[in-house]
């Protein structure tokens, strides 16, 4: 079995009103659906982030996606788009935790920062991992 990508990623926060305006109003993902209290669910293109709030959805007996940490997620972005990502996140006070240029034929790039919960978020610039669309 050979997976093409990730579908979805699921992140933890008790704040998921900060969370929604971060990723809606500053990052620009689309607004799937939310129930108060419990979960926001967003969309890039092709994919979904999902956001818990794990002491609601831990007491559910349904799955609760997880155990609440810090996670990572990585937004592929295009090359020329790289300076406008950097310019949004400085324009918004967002600190830059750190830059990578990787050593790659194709010359990707990330850039680090945290969301308002903590959570390590990453824009790389497209086919560093060379995963079909």
């Amino acid at each position: 079995m050979k997976f093409r990508k990730i579908v979805e990623t699921s992140i933890y926060s008790s704040h998921l009103e900060k969370m929604k305006e971060f990723y809606v109003d500053i990052i620009g993902l689309e607004l799937v659906s939310e129930q108060k209290g419990r979960h926001v669910f967003l969309k890039t293109d092709k994919n979904m982030l999902l956001i818990f709030n794990h002491a609601v959805t831990a007491a559910e007996k349904e799955t609760s996606h997880g155990a609440p940490s810090m996670v990572h997620v990585a937004f592929e972005i295009e090359s020329d788009e790289y300076e406008e990502a950097r310019d949004l996140l400085e324009k918004n006070n967002i600190q830059i935790e750190k830059e990578i240029a990787w050593k790659n034929d194709i010359k990707s790039r990330s850039i680090y920062f945290r969301d308002p919960s903590g959570n390590l978020v990453e824009f790389i610039t497209r086919n560093y991992w060379r995963v079909i669309d």
